[in-house]
């Protein structure tokens, strides 16, 4: 396999994102389909998906859904404010120093159990870790929220990486999770949490130096990953009429004059 960490940009890549998405949480969660699009749906224009794609088959071994901060609150936000949580949002983010309107959303997160075993398939769970960090860096975000499971949320702290409780939050059932805690990552910090409790993946988690993972930084750009629609090509003008208004056809003098062409 030709494995590659991206931010999906083309139709195949966020359809290959969306499809282990849909098959990890119906296996993990029993989240149908149409679970999935009555509670992301409303930010499908927000989302961006962090994957690691197998270029030779084009499928995805990997995603974590980002929703970027917009006008109105992320997901996780309205979530933990209400029912069983009911966080005072703006008090428990300000305790880390973070605005609810500049944070981004990791919605979810899905590894392929075929991946999951064993050091390749954990590099691919390292991989989309370091996706989500580099590519918030890369756009400025300076904090990050999601609810996780708390069986993933045990395999990304010995990672090394600071996802740490929102204040306030406690472990609760969540759409089809039966435990799962509100977290929060705080860009500013995050490297030195990294480097100090495991320094052996921080070039990793870090920097994406990975055995058989191809991290190109083009392809955590910014700018990827946006529904904006291409702009259409212009048409080819087409070449300019002649002026016919003086036309009349070729005298038999004009025509003896052609040159003749060499070797004819």
């Amino acid at each position: 396999m030709a494995l590659r960490l991206l931010v999906a940009s083309s139709p195949a890549e966020r359809e290959a994102a969306r499809q282990v998405e849909a098959r990890v949480f119906l296996q993990a969660f029993g989240n149908t389909p149409e679970l999935l699009e009555q509670e992301y749906g409303a930010y499908e224009e927000r989302s961006r998906f962090i994957a690691v794609i197998d270029d030779a088959s084009g499928e995805a071994l990997g995603t974590a859904r980002l929703i970027t901060s917009g006008a109105d609150p992320v997901k996780t936000l309205l979530d933990v404010a209400g029912d069983p949580w009911q966080l005072p949002v703006a008090e428990s983010l300000g305790t880390v120093g973070l605005a609810a309107a500049e944070v981004w959303d990791v919605a979810t997160l899905a590894v392929d159990p075929r991946y999951r075993a064993g050091a390749a398939g954990a590099e691919v769970s390292v991989a989309l870790c370091h996706g989500i960090w580099r590519f918030a860096r890369n756009c400025g975000v300076p904090g990050m929220v999601t609810i996780l499971d708390d069986r993933v949320r045990r395999l990304v702290r010995a990672m090394g990486l600071p996802w740490h409780p929102m204040a306030g939050a406690t472990s609760q059932p969540y759409l089809g999770s039966p435990a799962s805690t509100p977290c929060v990552f705080v860009v500013a910090t995050a490297e030195a949490e990294v480097y100090g409790s495991r320094p052996d993946l921080a070039p990793a988690l870090d920097h994406g130096r990975l055995a058989s993972i191809t991290v190109d930084p083009a392809d955590l750009a910014p700018h990827r990953g946006t529904l904006a629609e291409a702009p259409a090509e212009p048409e080819a003008p087409l070449p300019p009429r002649r002026d016919t208004t003086g036309w009349r056809p070729p005298t038999a003098r004009r025509t003896e004059e052609v040159a003749t062409p060499p070797g004819v």
